[in-house]
């Protein structure tokens, strides 16, 4: 039975982190991207936030996912976001220095710690703070299996022999590992499985140097295709890996003061390993800042805005690999929203090109533009309905919000293109001309609208409460406006032509859809303030919230 033991201690470790990581998203969730988004202010600001952020959260994976999704959403440079990742894979460390200390004699105690907070406590915090210490005792119990297991190779001289010829070949060691921390997706368990190996005596300086490095190089080339669904996200991880690679190799390539600098903290080999681990991505991060500038500068020029053929890129940001991840796959879902929301924008700009132009082909061309809108919006809600995992109280209404904005959205869309549109077909076959007034009086409206449709979007990225209030009272004004703009209208109607009283209708028709439109906009602050009511009213929720800032949702 010699050998199972590793391949359990193995597949419970890659089990153990991620129930690390679904804990710390149940401790934190989408509170995290909130607070990084206010913590990015400067390079170091953004690598100490991302320090702390691997800490809190140690998934590569959801980390780069998460940082491309800021540099796409707020619009923050791809320098800036590497601070960011680079601080993280140092507090990525963090777990891998718990699991170098010898506590793996204590993982029963970890164990049962565990299960009793996370099956028998009620509050969403001690829950969390269960479901992490449970995770942890895994992952020292599957060190303590993968030690247990490879010391009964120890005395092997075939084994031996093999080690001693891999230790003159660093380079393919470090290929095998980068490989299976890919395969792994995961650099702590990678290096978990290390530190077993290197319990059981099996594992030299030798081997364990490009051990780390191959964990930390695989780490960056996990986070390239991560990321690699969107512009932001290529240029990202491509940033992250060129960084790594050349640290990591320059690394190899004075080999001799690496495993001089491994050996520099006397202690275990595993607590070596751990310190080299943390020492390198700490180095690797502050060699790298002061460079951020340049790195982004190549990577735009490797990565251009624009595809060959001259036309925007556009993908989905949606990503399957997350969805065991609630809080990084909202925050997936939430950029598609976006995507959406510029989308059906572009629409109404369009429209009033055509409007303006009085061009009847470009309407009909802008009424196929609605299929993408509902195709982003079914994707959306399917995305949306597969985040099935367990999610706290705020991240499951922020997903039927989304679920809810969307479908407005979608509406606004049809709008667009059943009615507007429509619309101006049938004012361009009956030559119907508005009079110069109603038409200021609608290019006053859709001016507005677009800006309603900037904030929404504004307001969509940093669920901001006071924003979500300043929206709602944005909608008062537009409707006083608008108001106006109709009583105006119906004082000048009797003073009007016969032919221009026939107007009336077109321009009236106009001004509900515009309203209309922005109806469908003011849903996402009403969701918010909804949003905000369920936090207050949450026993988990500590603190009052503030919503009260909110006015009431309409009946």
């Amino acid at each position: 039975m010699n050998g199972f033991g590793i391949l359990a201690g193995i597949g419970l470790i890659l089990f153990g982190v991620r129930f690390l990581r679904k804990g710390l998203d149940r401790l934190f969730g989408g509170k995290l991207l909130l607070w990084l988004s206010l913590a990015v202010t400067s390079p170091w600001k953004a690598f100490i936030g991302g320090i702390c952020a691997g800490v809190v959260a140690p998934s590569s994976t959801g980390l780069a996912l998460l940082t491309a999704h800021m540099t796409s959403v707020a619009k923050l440079s791809t320098g800036l976001m590497l601070a960011v990742l680079l601080g993280a894979n140092v507090g990525l460390t963090v777990a891998v220095q718990l699991v170098a200390f010898h506590l793996h004699d204590y993982a029963g105690l970890f164990v049962i710690c565990g299960i009793v907070a996370f099956l028998f406590l009620k509050r969403e915090l001690f829950r969390g703070i269960g479901q992490s210490i449970l995770a942890l005792g895994f992952v020292f119990l599957a060190i303590h299996l993968i030690s247990k297991d490879a010391s009964t190779f120890s005395d092997s001289a075939d084994l031996r022999e093999f080690l001693l010829l891999l230790q003159g070949h660093p380079w393919l060691v470090l290929l095998v590992v980068s490989i299976l921390t890919i395969f792994l997706q995961s650099s702590t368990a990678t290096i978990g499985v290390g530190l077993g190996l290197a319990a059981s005596g099996l594992f030299d300086v030798a081997l364990m140097v490009p051990w780390v490095l191959g964990a930390s190089l695989g780490l960056a080339i996990t986070s390239l295709l991560a990321g690699w669904s969107s512009l932001e996200g290529r240029r990202l991880g491509t940033a992250h890996m060129i960084t790594k690679a050349i640290c990591a190799f320059a690394c190899m390539i004075f080999f001799t003061s690496a495993m001089s600098a491994f050996a520099i903290w006397p202690s275990s080999l595993e607590r070596q390993a751990a310190m080299f681990y943390t020492e390198f991505n700490l180095l690797a991060g502050l060699a790298a800042m002061p460079l951020l500038g340049v790195i982004e500068r190549i990577v735009r020029f490797l990565i251009p805005d624009q595809s060959p053929n001259g036309l925007a890129i556009e993908t989905s940001f949606l990503d399957e690999s997350v969805l065991e991840s609630p809080p990084f796959a909202l925050a997936r879902a939430t950029r598609e929203t976006l995507r959406m929301i510029d989308h059906v924008r572009l629409m109404f700009k369009n429209f009033w090109e055509a409007f303006s132009r009085q061009d009847v082909d470009l309407a009909r061309r802008l009424q196929r533009e609605d299929d993408t809108v509902d195709h982003i919006n079914l994707e959306l809600a399917s995305y949306l309905g597969r985040i099935t995992e367990e999610k706290s109280s705020t991240d499951s209404h922020w997903q039927l919000a989304l679920l809810g904005f969307a479908n407005e959205i979608e509406s606004a869309g049809d709008l667009i293109d059943k009615h507007l549109c429509d619309l101006l077909i049938k004012q361009r076959a009956e030559g119907v001309i508005l009079r110069e007034s109603d038409r200021q009086a609608l290019q006053n409206i859709y001016t507005q609208i677009i800006e309603r449709f900037e904030l929404a979007s504004d307001l969509l990225a940093s669920r901001n409460s006071e924003k979500a209030a300043a929206f709602l009272a944005g909608k008062d004004s537009f409707n006083e406006g608008a108001r106006n703009a109709q009583r105006v209208h119906y004082e000048q109607l009797h003073l009007a032509s016969r032919s221009d009283i026939a107007t009336s209708a077109f321009f009236l028709d106009y001004l509900n859809a515009f309203r209309r439109i922005n109806s469908h906009l003011s849903s996402l602050g009403y969701s918010l303030h909804r949003l905000e009511r369920t936090a207050y009213d949450s026993p988990t929720t500590h603190g009052k919230a503030s919503s009260d800032r909110l006015s009431s949702s309409p009946a």
